[in-house]
């Protein structure tokens, strides 16, 4: 039967860069206490004239490109993130139009960081059953900190991730889409989130002027400890579900939150440090789009081999949690646009 295959791959990093020692000018903090405590040297930035569906356009333009996909072929435009254009339309549409995808249905999905792991195991039955998707992970999370807290604003950044979809069969090369695990659950709402902007904690000027809870605010031990124990779980768990043995996982592609957390991860699993690939030095915790700027990073660097397997592991806002196995048949096509300077 066919199954779900990524025929191509998009990244884009803004050419913002914020340093360390940047913020160190912006607030209580050093390139030390910050490299020290999560392995994190620099993140990207949008610009004054970007906005998600610009990001987000830009890696949809890549993977395209890269597979010489025309994207008025496409059955399905879907952006998965937690700082959309607006509330209403979806991202996905604007996305949907400055690509051209005439014929394409959009929507957004969100997840948190788990979200673009859980938005491909939810749209992956589409592209095998034929439906051509365009799969986007986009954050502008550097839009939404509080710059005066320092435990939350050293960690993120912005970037766009997108996987160009169809099934197995059409003979176009790639990488297949295996067992997928998700879980979540709503009693750790409370710990990791940007509480204000609904219905249930609207948005006024009071809350602006005091300048936190309509920002991301995160209880830092609390998510470590959980994040560490969930994702470790549902790693092997998912890997044993596919009749695998840790020793048949050629990868792990860990969502980039920080690097004490993934060198936790790591050593729960058990798998060689060798073996898990990290960039949140260069890009910090860029949300949804992360698992899919690591591998456009990996391809840029031919780290991604024919044969390989890769194992994905990913927690967020919900609290959410997932594992994806994926399986490397050929290396698709991939552009990864990331130059930068310093903003």
């Amino acid at each position: 039967m066919p199954e779900a295959t990524i025929w191509s791959v998009g990244g884009y990093a803004p050419p913002h860069i914020i340093t360390n020692e940047m913020l160190s000018h912006r607030m209580d903090t050093s390139d030390e206490w910050i490299r020290t405590r999560t392995g994190i040297h620099e993140r990207r930035t949008a610009g004054d004239d970007e906005t998600t569906a610009s990001v987000s356009v830009n890696a949809g333009q890549a993977a395209l490109q890269a597979a010489h996909f025309d994207a008025a072929d496409l059955d399905w435009v879907i952006v998965c993130t937690d700082t959309p254009e607006m509330w209403s339309p979806a991202t996905a549409c604007f996305v949907q139009e400055s690509l051209a995808a005439s014929h394409a249905s959009a929507i957004d999905l969100t997840g948190g960081c788990a979200g673009f792991l859980q938005t491909l195991q939810i749209m992956s039955p589409l592209a095998a059953a034929g439906k051509r998707l365009l799969v986007i992970g986009t954050e502008l999370l550097t839009h939404a900190l509080n710059w005066n807290d320092r435990t939350t604003a050293v960690l993120f950044g912005d970037g766009s991730s997108a996987f160009l979809l169809g099934p197995s069969d059409e003979g176009v090369p790639g990488i297949r889409i295996g067992l997928g695990l998700s879980r979540s659950d709503g009693a750790q709402s409370d710990i990791l989130g940007k509480p204000f902007g609904g219905t249930r904690f609207p948005i006024t000027p009071d809350v602006v002027l005091e300048g936190r809870l309509h920002t991301i605010r995160m209880e830092g031990p609390k998510v470590f400890k959980h994040a560490v124990t969930l994702m470790s779980d549902i790693g092997r768990r998912v890997v044993q579900e596919a009749s695998l043995g840790l020793e048949q996982i050629d990868w792990i592609v860990p969502h980039q939150a920080n690097q004490r957390i993934i060198d936790a991860v790591t050593h729960q699993v058990g798998i060689p440090t060798d073996r898990v690939f990290s960039h949140v030095a260069k890009f910090a915790n860029t949300g949804s789009a992360s698992i899919g700027l690591a591998m456009a990073d990996m391809l840029e660097q031919h780290l991604i081999k024919p044969g390989q397997r890769l194992l994905s592991v990913a927690f967020g806002a919900g609290f959410s949690w997932a594992s994806q196995l994926f399986y490397v048949d050929q290396i698709p096509p991939c552009e990864f646009r990331h130059d930068g300077q310093p903003a």
